[in-house]
């Protein structure tokens, strides 16, 4: 026969503790941090976009989901193009679409489920680049520049593949961590 475990119930003081951290989830401009006396206040960003403007007031991955699902307009992603300086042939590549389909798209035209998503994650790692290095240009020279930890290629050139754009949000990560590589 198996023993069965009892476990005491948490302590009041414990319960009023936890509470300081919880909130309705994705909600919460700011929590804060007691220790002993010191307080510190963390800012908490909402949404999820930085050129996709249509996703800066989505509070959960689950909306997000549901956006991507109706699809990007071209001129949704037109930022996130301009900023990287990429070419019909690179759009085409990150959309899944051959380059004749891009040269055929107007500003309303719907770019389609996996280009969609693949500028959504595309747009998460700018948003992310953006908060460690804090300016554009900045990032932007990073983003153009040759990367050790990633085989010497440059960070841009690998956002346009599923695969690729996983490895610029890890190296992005890493930089945030303080790896410099």
């Amino acid at each position: 026969m198996a023993k069965v475990k009892k476990y005491m119930p948490p302590a009041q003081e414990d319960v009023t503790a936890l509470n300081d951290f919880q909130g309705e989830y994705g909600y919460a401009d700011t929590f804060v941090v007691r220790r002993g006396e010191d307080r510190v206040s963390y800012e908490v960003k909402r949404g999820y976009g930085y050129f996709l403007v249509s996703l800066r007031e989505v509070h959960s991955m689950f909306d997000v989901a549901a956006h991507l699902e109706k699809n990007l307009t071209f001129a949704e992603i037109s930022p996130i193009v301009d900023f990287l300086e990429l070419k019909m042939v690179d759009v085409a590549k990150a959309a899944a679409v051959s380059p004749s389909t891009v040269s055929r798209w107007s500003a309303a035209s719907l770019i389609g489920t996996p280009g969609s998503y693949q500028f959504f994650k595309i747009d998460e790692a700018i948003r992310k680049g953006m908060e460690v290095f804090g300016r554009q240009s900045h990032f932007k020279s990073w983003l153009h520049t040759p990367n050790l930890s990633l085989g010497q290629a440059k960070p841009v050139d690998l956002m346009l593949s599923m695969a690729g754009i996983e490895l610029v949000h890890e190296a992005v990560d890493a930089l945030h961590y303080g790896n410099f590589l």
